[in-house]
């Protein structure tokens, strides 16, 4: 994908998303999302937009961020939050040096692209909610799920550890392909299908893509070979997403 098509997601999500969930029950529980409600999902991106906000302006995490509302107007809030993020990223270059939480990514394209994914996601838990959800582009689908298995999975924010045996899963969307081997304390993610996988998830690009961010269930996609190795896959992500 092109750096700049992470902007104009990260643009049309968010207004889509303001849009959707005005006059709507903020209320309502979010069935990907057990135990939040709409408002609560909203809430946690726009708290999400002023860390990053803070973080690119003073090239480190902040400390303190605003969290919440003070006037009580989630949704207006949201709006504000998405469009001041956006314009500051929008003002930066991809390339330009910036801090992030990836050792391996320390540029102002990092943001672009996690932000996306971030609303996106969120934006599926928000329609889940009232109904069916909106279309997803394949290919940026396929790009998500790259992220969340080279960024998310091997980088393991929080040091999650898990147990049992050392695994290798294949995951296929659309013509997009990962070797995924899984250690009690690290994994890692190459872009090839293994001829020696336990086992091989299969799938369109968004049902792989939502499958992967436990969107989707398992009868989303097809898993070849051991089911246990799957599962171990979407749990350790589970884990390494939280």
């Amino acid at each position: 994908m092109e750096p700049s098509d992470f902007l104009i997601r990260l643009r049309a999500e968010s207004a889509h998303l303001a849009a959707f969930a005005a006059d709507r029950d903020l209320g309502a529980p979010v069935p990907t999302c057990p135990g939040m409600s709409v408002g609560e999902i909203l809430l946690h991106l726009g708290s999400v937009h002023r860390l990053v906000l803070g973080w690119v302006r003073a090239q480190h995490r902040p400390e303190v961020w605003e969290s919440s509302p003070p006037d009580g107007d989630v949704v207006g809030w949201f709006r504000a939050g998405a469009a001041e993020l956006h314009d500051e990223l929008s003002g930066r270059r991809p390339d330009e040096p910036c801090d992030t939480w990836s050792p391996d990514d320390r540029t102002v394209g990092f943001w672009w692209r996690r932000m996306a994914h971030e609303i996106t996601v969120h934006r599926v838990d928000v329609e889940t909610a009232y109904g069916p959800i909106g279309p997803i582009d394949a290919g940026f689908a396929a790009d998500g799920a790259d992220e969340v298995l080279s960024l998310f999975l091997v980088h393991r924010r929080g040091d999650t550890e898990t147990r049992g045996p050392i695994r290798t899963v294949g995951v296929a969307a659309g013509s997009h392909v990962w070797r995924v081997t899984l250690r009690p304390a690290s994994a890692e993610v190459t872009r090839e299908l293994p001829d020696d996988a336990d086992a091989v998830v299969i799938g369109d690009p968004v049902a792989v893509y939502l499958w992967l961010w436990g969107r989707r269930a398992d009868d989303a996609v097809r898993v070849c070979g051991d089911r246990q190795a799957a599962a171990a896959l979407r749990a350790t992500l589970a884990l390494a997403t939280r």
